[in-house]
């Protein structure tokens, strides 16, 4: 009985063993997984009419068109500018701009250009 009673207590540790060694085996591949890079966030289109630049601040003031894909309506917005902005665009014009949401999630524009 004593001997039986031992194998049973051995084959028990085995198992548990091996799967212990399996868990292992399968959190060791979780850790040796590749990272993938992050995605770039979306870019969004909009149309507008720049009404104010502040150079110091480093943001524009845009009267814009709804844009559709955001949902937003219509509206007048002050944008971090995160892009050259060429001297022939002034006050008063309509632009195309794109839009992206930077790190803190604050959008921003990355491009513009006069309609």
């Amino acid at each position: 009985m004593k001997t039986s009673s031992l194998a049973f207590i051995l084959s028990i540790s085995a198992a548990l063993g091996m799967a212990q060694a399996a868990s292992q085996d399968h959190d060791m591949s979780q850790h040796q997984m590749t990272m993938q890079p992050a995605a770039e966030p979306a870019r969004h289109q909009g149309i507008g009419v720049l009404k104010a630049v502040n150079e110091q601040a480093g943001k524009v003031q845009i009267a814009h068109e709804a844009i559709a894909d955001l949902g937003w309506p219509s509206m007048n917005m002050w944008f971090a500018l995160n892009c050259p902005l060429s001297p022939d665009i002034r006050v008063g014009d309509t632009v195309r701009f794109e839009l992206m949401q930077d790190e803190k999630h604050h959008w921003t524009v990355v491009a513009i250009n006069r309609k």
